[in-house]
């Protein structure tokens, strides 16, 4: 049973100090004296057997004594694993002071479930920078920091990671969707076609007439002009009114075809009284009187009303008129 015992000690003996070596700290300094201001680098190797908990910080002074250094950085920099399930940490601390004299600095400790380890302390010297007075010219005053210019990657790194910039962004997206669902929407509309009534022929007749009113009448020219619009016009309202085409044909060839259509005697004895009159003026350069001429205006006026007069019970016109589509 002792022997037993003693086997286990033994056995218990042996393993603590394995254990132990799972967790290691070593630290070196890069450099063991800087000037004022400048930067040492502590590197630490580290060894542990949990990677996920392992914990490593600078012990703390316990006097409360003033720090007289300054940690700049502290962190991981690579991790290797060397087997057996222990892995291997690469670390660096950035240190500084702003001290002239001899600073010791604290041990830094590695934590893990299964133990713990501490570096040693290290000293560094710190010295102030020397300084030529011989030239007292050539040293210069301090000045105040001055910030950098941008540059336009940065200014475009600040557009690009700022929210502004994207909330922007989606508000001009939602008004250009609107703006296009807008126009789209107008041109699906349907186009309604536009109702357009027929000018009846005898209204087309007066308007013609109506702006001779102002007609200049001097010259043979004056008159020639008159007289065709006064015919022409005729022309085309027969023309419309008894369906055939007026304005090629000669007067008798018109006489003729307004009595195959039943039209009475005395009014195409009228017709034939205001194309003959108006050809003599166009052709044979007759030249009339003013009076005559406004005459034969009027004259041509009360005919076309008198043949509207003959339609009107049995007017072919369809008073919905006609459609047309643009």
């Amino acid at each position: 049973m002792k022997y037993l015992a003693y086997c286990l000690l033994l056995g218990l003996a042996w393993c603590l100090p394995s254990l132990g070596q799972n967790v290691s700290i070593q630290a070196r300094l890069d450099r063991p004296e800087i000037k004022i201001g400048e930067r040492a680098a502590i590197d630490l190797t580290i060894r542990t057997d949990d990677l996920s908990r392992t914990r490593f910080y600078l012990l703390q002074d316990s006097t409360g004594a003033p720090e007289r250094y300054r940690v700049l950085s502290f962190g991981a920099t690579d991790t290797i694993d060397i087997g057996k399930g222990v892995q291997e940490i690469k670390a660096q601390m950035i240190v500084t002071s702003f001290d002239s004299t001899l600073i010791t600095l604290p041990p830094i400790v590695v934590e893990t479930p299964s133990g713990q380890a501490m570096t040693k302390p290290l000293a560094l010297n710190v010295i102030s920078p020397e300084v030529d007075l011989s030239q007292p010219e050539n040293i210069r005053p301090i000045v105040s920091p001055w910030d950098e210019p941008y540059t336009l990657m940065d200014i475009l790194i600040l557009i690009f990671t700022s929210w502004i910039f994207y909330a922007v962004a989606g508000l001009l997206l939602i008004a250009l969707l609107i703006y296009e669902y807008r126009n789209r929407a107008q041109y699906l509309q349907v186009v309604k076609p536009e109702i357009l009534r027929p000018v009846p022929a005898l209204e087309q007749l007066k308007r013609k007439l109506e702006a001779l009113g102002d007609a200049r009448l001097e010259t043979q020219e004056d008159f020639k002009r008159y007289y065709s619009t006064v015919t022409d016009g005729l022309r085309a309202y027969l023309g419309a009114r008894y369906g055939f085409e007026a304005m090629e044909r000669t007067t008798d060839e018109v006489i003729e075809k307004l009595h195959s259509r039943g039209l009475g005697s005395e009014q195409t004895r009228h017709i034939e009284q205001v194309l003959m009159e108006a050809s003599l003026v166009k052709f044979a350069k007759s030249l009339p009187e003013r009076g005559d001429a406004l005459l034969l205006r009027t004259q041509t006026l009360t005919l076309a009303e008198s043949i509207e007069r003959l339609f009107k019970p049995n007017d072919a016109e369809s008073p919905e008129g006609k459609e047309v589509t643009q």
